[in-house]
Parts: structure tokens; sequence; C-alpha cells
């Protein structure tokens, strides 16, 4: 069994790599018979396969320690090639698109993969090849300045994952010191944070318009591969959460601040829905055994999958200095293995992260069989549903980590869950007006993101807080530096995972079958057909939006 660290990288070389894939796109040209393209088609799978997993390898290294001067170099590096690579890739794509096979391959491969393949062939034009480069180095400042910043606070020096620790912390006015020193940071980095992203605009709408686009919207729609809504979609979604979800949300979060004694609710108060704060028990070495004995008996197939990621070392979760301060979990298909990085800090967020990112694993283990996947992967917000639902279906283990706080943890995860939806829309409806209006100045931006905020979070203040009274709460959100348009994926699928809680509260085993079946498709179906052939309600519709309250209503007691 393979490890991790036992993984060589090795730099690819630029133009070997151009070489090899325009050879891959002459011989798919030059095919005489279906049988040859298909040749051909194993072996292009076998090196973007091996191709990716190095590339991701050095992206992992890089994030485990972004000080580490070697993958800093590397990242560097391809930041800087990367753009050729998939302009290369586009070539290829074309290939499947224009060949003379094509009603042969429409009956092997999902038609989703075509129109996918049509939108990165759109999304990936040499015209933009240079400021393409130049995004990646913007977005590599960024993530190098937010590993960087180390805060002091209550005896401790913290990096931007770790002070969040205190922020579901029982004592108010701990809350309220942590919440001081993080917007402190941010305000202390404030020139730089403007500078980066108002850069990345411009040169986002740059890349748009030589496109033929007005702005750069179109063209990030394209590279989110929203392949069935568009723009008006989303605003439909926006008004009903402000319609049903802001109220009802609204009304939880009246709820606890009663409950709390609170007059007012502060932004600091945001993370607490319950008096005592629900931890996680044990070590993290016993949270890791904990896991192992909730996936064994989930099914056979979690089991197996989680007990072979601790082997191969493909979990790196411990907060420290100089580590990338997200979550995430990559794919290393020559491998045949998912990896999960987190930031653990002894918070409930901690399980959130863990049973999140194992959904993503299970999702990438699953796709690595599924023979189209490495042309036309999942789209985000269906991916966000694995993640997201095997948070609630966890439920029926959560007591390992949570022990007599369970009941407290589900109230915290489940309100945070519905709260959740109206801050992500802000989020993506943030980024939406920045490409609209590219010439927007910096103060414009915060003032644009702080009216919204009162809007979609009404119950909430932010007086008295450096930095994020002014406006600057979305600067923490790395989404949107580095991933422009992802983040509204996460309020869909959200939506869709708080189905599956209800339905898992119903009829357990059947809500589990029901979301392997949604596994099982991966990318051979665009997420409103996922939706439809799995029996979900989709969060385009106003009467989804009621039944999926009335739910939740019903589960919190409200």
């Amino acid at each position: 069994m393979v490890k991790l660290s036992q993984i060589k990288y090795v730099r690819p070389d630029k133009d070997e790599v151009l070489a090899k894939l325009d050879g891959f796109k002459n011989r798919f040209n030059n095919a005489q018979t279906l049988q040859e393209f298909y040749s051909v088609h194993d072996e292009y799978k076998d090196y973007s396969e091996k191709l990716g997993t190095n590339i991701r390898i050095a992206f992992i290294r890089f994030t485990q320690d972004t000080r580490d001067e070697f993958y800093a170099q590397e990242q560097d590096y391809l930041d800087e090639v990367s753009p050729e690579f998939s302009v290369a890739m586009a070539e290829i794509s074309k290939c499947y698109l224009n060949t003379p096979f094509r009603p042969e391959l429409e009956k092997r491969f999902p038609k989703v993969m075509f129109k996918n393949l049509q939108m990165g062939v759109d999304a990936s034009d040499p015209r933009i090849i240079d400021e393409q480069v130049e995004q990646n180095k913007l977005t590599t400042a960024y993530t190098k300045l937010m590993s960087s910043i180390v805060i002091d606070f209550n005896g401790e020096k913290l990096p931007m994952s770790g002070i969040r620790k205190y922020f579901t912390n029982p004592d108010r006015e701990l809350r309220r010191g942590a919440y001081m020193a993080f917007g402190q940071a941010i305000e202390d980095n404030k020139e730089q944070l403007d500078e980066l992203y108002d850069k990345l605009v411009k040169i986002r709408t740059v890349m748009g318009r030589k496109l033929g686009y007005e702005n750069f919207s179109p063209l990030g729609y394209l590279q989110m591969q929203r392949n069935c809504y568009g723009k008006e979609d989303v605003a439909r979604f926006r008004e009903n959460v402000l319609k049903y979800l802001v109220p009802l949300a609204a009304k939880l979060r009246s709820k606890v601040a009663k409950d709390l004694g609170w007059d007012v609710q502060r932004v600091y108060d945001m993370d607490v829905y319950t008096k005592e704060e629900p931890r996680p028990i044990g070590t993290p070495e016993e949270m890791f055994a904990s896991a192992s004995k909730m996936y064994n008996e989930m099914s056979e197939e979690t089991g197996k999958l989680f007990d072979t990621m601790v082997e191969s070392e493909c979990f790196d979760v411990m907060s420290r200095e100089g580590k990338w301060g997200g979550g995430y979990c990559e794919g290393l298909p020559e491998y045949k293995l998912p990896f999960i990085l987190s930031n653990w800090n002894g918070s409930a967020g901690d399980v959130d992260v863990l049973t999140h990112e194992f959904g993503h694993a299970l999702e990438f283990y699953k796709s690595f069989f599924i023979e189209s996947e490495f042309l036309s992967s999942i789209s985000m917000e269906t991916a966000e549903v694995h993640s997201m639902s095997m948070e609630f279906l966890a439920y029926p283990w959560i007591d390992l980590f949570f022990g007599d706080k369970t009941e407290e943890y589900k109230f915290y995860h489940i309100g945070g869950a519905l709260t959740f939806i109206p801050y992500g829309t802000i989020v993506d409806y943030f980024q939406q007006t920045c490409y609209d209006n590219p010439d927007m100045t910096p103060a414009e931006r915060n003032a644009f993101y702080n009216k919204i905020e009162k809007q979609f979070l009404p119950w909430m203040t932010t007086e008295g807080i450096p930095a994020i009274s002014d406006g600057r709460r979305w600067q923490r959100q790395a989404h949107i530096f580095e991933s422009p348009f992802y983040y509204i994926d996460y309020c869909f699928a959200q939506f869709t995972a708080l189905q599956f809680l209800a339905l898992s509260q119903q009829d357990y085993k059947a809500a589990f079958e029901k979301y392997i079946k949604f596994l099982n498709y991966g990318g051979t179906k665009t997420y409103v057909e996922l939706l439809e052939a799995c029996g979900l309600k989709s969060p385009f519709e106003e009467e989804s939006f009621k039944l999926v309250v009335a739910s939740v209503e019903k589960i919190l007691g409200l």
C-alpha cells in the first residue's frame, strides 16, 4: 500500500508535457477507426491521471507548509505553466467534440460530458494565458499572506485558522476578544488584501472582455461548469432565500438570543447556539478511532476507504503555523486515493470538517472508476451535496464524538446549516456585483458587502470590530479570491443536504441508499438531472423552499 510520503514529485517539464499533449491531439485527429481512437483515449487517460496526480502532490505539500521554499517555488512554477497545459488539453477536448466518430462516442459516454467539454474549450482560450498566469500568482500571494499571519491571543500564537476555535467559546468576552484580534489581523493587512482583490477583479475582467464578454461573469460561469442553470436562476434562488430562509434563520437566532440572554446579537455570537459549547471528546487519535468505527458500521465501502486513507497518510488535520488555513479534499487518481487537509482546533467544527471532507473523499473514490470523469468531472454544487449530506448522515454515530453533548451539537450543526445559506448567498451576490461592476473601488465593495450583510443577516451587528464593521468580513473567505463564483454551490448543496437530513429522520436506511445512488452517478448527469433522478427537490423552485423550511422548522422545534 502506497503512503503519501513515499509518492515522489517530479517537476513536469513544460515543453515535454506540451509536446506529449500535442502528440495526443494529432493521434486523435488522425485515428482511422473507432478502435484506434479508443486506444489513444486509454493512453491519454493514463497520462492525464499521472500528470494530474503529480501536480496535486506539489499543491498538497505546498499547502501543508507554505513556508517550504522548494514547494513554494514549485507552486509558483505550476501557476505559470498550468494555463498552457489547460489550453493544450482544451485542444484535445476538441478532438472528442469534432471527431467523425462522435455518434459512437455518444453511445459510450454521457451526454453531459460533451456539454462540459465544450464549456471547457470555451473557457480555455490561448488569448488569456498571460492573464491566467497573473491570476494564479495573485491567488498564491493571497494564500501566502493569509498563511503567514500569526495572532497573539490568550497566551497563544495562532494562525488565522487557529483563532477560530474561540468563536464558539461560551465565554462571550473571550469571543469578543478573539474577534477583535481576528479583525485587527485583517485591518493590519487591508491594503494588501484590497490591492490583491482589486487586481484580480481587473485581470479577470480583461480575460472576459478578450473573449468577447461584457465582463468576467459569463467566463466565470463557464469556468465553474454551470451546465444546467444561469445567472437568472441564481437570482431567483437569492430572492427565495430572502423570502423564506432569512425569516426562519431570524426565528432561530431569536430563540438562541433569548435562551442565552442577549439583547443584541453581535458578530462574535454567530457561531454560538447553546449555553455550553459542544466540543468533541477525546484526543485526535481517539477521534480517528471513533471515525473508523462510524464508517465501518455505516457501510463496508466507507469503512474500507477510511481505513485505507489513514494507513496511506491521507489525512493532515491539525492546525499549525505556515499551513494553508482552510480545508479541502483532493484526488490522486494514479493511486485511487483521496487526500484530506483541514485545521482542527478543538471545536465542533473539527467533526464537521472530518465528515464533510470524507463525503468528498467517497465521491473522489467512486469517480476514479467512472471512465469519463477525467475528461468531465462533477460540477461543484453536486460535489458539495456529497460532503454536506455526509455531515448529517453521520448523526447515528455522532455521540461517539460528543457524548452527553450530542443534542447540543445537533442543534448547533443544523442551526449552522440553516443560517449558512443566507451567508453563502451574500458571498455569491457580492462576487456577482463586483464582476458586473468591475470599476467599483475597494471602499465601494466594502460598503456593498455591509449593505447586503444587513439585508440577509438582519439579526447581527458588527459594530466595534476592526475591519469587520467596515465591511471587510469577506476578505477572510478564500473562495472569493481563489475560486470566483465558487460559493453559491455550497448553498444549493446545503439546500439538498437538508432534504437528506429530513429523509434520514424518517428512514435512515432508505436515505443512505438514496445518497449512494446520488454518488454513483458521479458527473454523468447535471445537478438538476441528478435531483430529478433521485427524487429530490430543486433549489430553483419556490415550492421547494416551502417544503424544506417546513421540514427544518419541525426538526428544530421552531
